[in-house]
Order: C-alpha cells, then structure tokens, then sequence
C-alpha cells in the first residue's frame, strides 16, 4: 500500500513538475542545484561542442520554445538571438551585475571560469527562480545558500593556491582565462581570442614562444577538446611541457560537476605557475 502511494506521489509530481533549460554547461549544473527535485532541467548544448561557434537549429528552438523558462549567460550572438524567437518573458539572461571583459564588441562570455565573477550568475539564477515562482522562495534560498558556501570555498582555495606561485603568466591556447587572471593576479597570453576555433598568427606563435624563454616558463596550457598541435609545436620549441585546462567545463566523468571540474583545473594551474603555500 504504501509503495503504490509513494509511485502515486512520484508520478503526480512529474505531472506537475515543469521544464526549464539552460543553454550550457556552466549554467545547467547551478540551475539543476538550485531547483533540486521541483523541476526538470535539461542542458541544450550536451556535447563538448564550441558554445561560441554553436548553431541553434529548429529543433532546439522548438525545445526551447517548448519549456517554462530558458537560462542562458546571454553574450553570445546566438543567445542574443533567442530575444527574437522565445516568448517575451520566458528567456532568461544571467549576465546582469556582472563587469564583462570587452575586445572590440564583443564580451568574453567565459566568467565562469573565475569563481569569484561567477557568483553574480548563481545570484541572478537564484534571483530569477524566485521571481518566477515565489511561493518557492524558501526552498530556492536554501539550495541557492548551500551552493555559495561551496563557491566561497573554492574561491578561497583559488586564492590561497594561486597567490604564491614562481610564475605568474598563464600561456595558453585560447583566450579563455582572462577574468581568473584578473580575479586572482595573474596575466595571460594566449594563441586565439575568445572563440578557440580561431586559427593562431605566426606573430602570436613567435610572441608567445619568446615569452616562454624570457620569463623560463616551464608548462604552456591546452584546452581539452581542442586541437594539440601548435601547443605541441611550441612544447618541441621551447622544452615547456604541455598541460591541460578544462575551459568549457563541460563533464568529463559521469561524476563531474563544476566543483570537481573547477578543482582538476586548479591542480594544473598549481602545478604548471609552480605555486607553493607559504612557509
């Protein structure tokens, strides 16, 4: 008797449960924290695709027009162009309050990647759910509280691993480190800009090779998922080794999360800026 009731319950909370989507990683895994077990989310880009370069099709705008609400960072031109195919209201941008990196026209959307930016889009995720549904506001504020106490905690162990380090230039293969870099006093130098499909410039090879042997860089940084070969050929140039970083966070274990993601990107930073605690 009771087990039919349970699947009874379980069954009618589906019936009533809706479905929001959050267009990336990044935004998913906060979303999915947050809402628990009241809601479906569903992550629209699943595969360690380029989300800068990724092109919606009419499937994903049916999907997208289908669900309650969509979450998205908002900066890339594709999720810009969401405002004109989603209903009014129905699309949500996380971006507010958030001091973007600009190059030209267009913002770095990578703000995840500092814990310490990345706060403000958990804030706005919270903000948002509330609004949309307030009579959840308890719920949501104490999912949304158990998952700053854990983003405090990795920005502290970011700032306590990355303030003592031999070496204080991130080289890397794409442009993706900037706000960590200026969240935790640091500097970059990369082969590509934001959008990591870019082909590099034998200029940029050649800066970034004397670089290396000016400041006796001993690791350079690659981006998984993406191709190897220039950070090799630089390797064979210079005698650097070549480490990897995880920029898109997008799983690579079925366990993974951003935390998990986030602390395998800290270890190859400690480990590549040589960085010590202080005795």
């Amino acid at each position: 008797m009771l087990k039919t009731l349970f699947l009874l319950l379980s069954v009618l909370s589906l019936a009533f449960s809706k479905e929001l989507i959050a267009t990336t990683y990044p935004v998913y895994y906060p979303l999915k924290y947050i809402v628990g077990e009241r809601h479906r989310v569903e992550l629209l880009i699943k595969s360690q695709a380029d989300p800068h370069e990724y092109e919606l099709t009419p499937k994903d705008i049916k999907k997208l027009a289908e669900a309650n609400l969509v979450f998205s960072l908002g900066v890339e031109n594709w999720e810009k162009y969401l405002l004109t195919e989603l209903p009014k209201g129905k699309l949500v941008f996380l971006n507010q309050g958030i001091d973007l990196i600009k190059y030209g026209n267009f913002p770095d959307p990578h703000v995840w990647l500092s814990p310490k930016r990345y706060m403000m889009v958990v804030k706005n995720i919270n903000s948002a759910l509330i609004k949309w549904e307030p009579n959840e506001r308890v719920h949501y504020e104490s999912r949304y509280n158990s998952y700053m106490q854990k983003l405090k905690e990795l920005d502290r162990k970011y700032q306590e691993t990355l303030k003592n380090c031999e070496h204080r230039i991130i080289i890397t293969t794409h442009r993706a480190w900037d706000y960590l870099a200026k969240d935790y006093n640091l500097k970059t130098v990369s082969l590509t800009g934001v959008h990591a499909e870019e082909e590099p410039k034998p200029s940029q090879i050649k800066l970034i090779i004397q670089t290396i042997r000016r400041e006796g860089i001993k690791y350079i940084f690659a981006e998984i998922g993406q191709d190897e070969k220039v950070a090799n050929f630089i390797a064979n140039q210079t005698g650097a080794k070549v480490l990897f970083l995880n920029s898109s966070l997008f799983p690579q274990e079925p366990s993974d999360n951003y935390f998990s993601i986030m602390e395998r990107n800290l270890r190859s930073l400690k480990e590549g800026l040589q960085c010590h605690p202080r005795k």
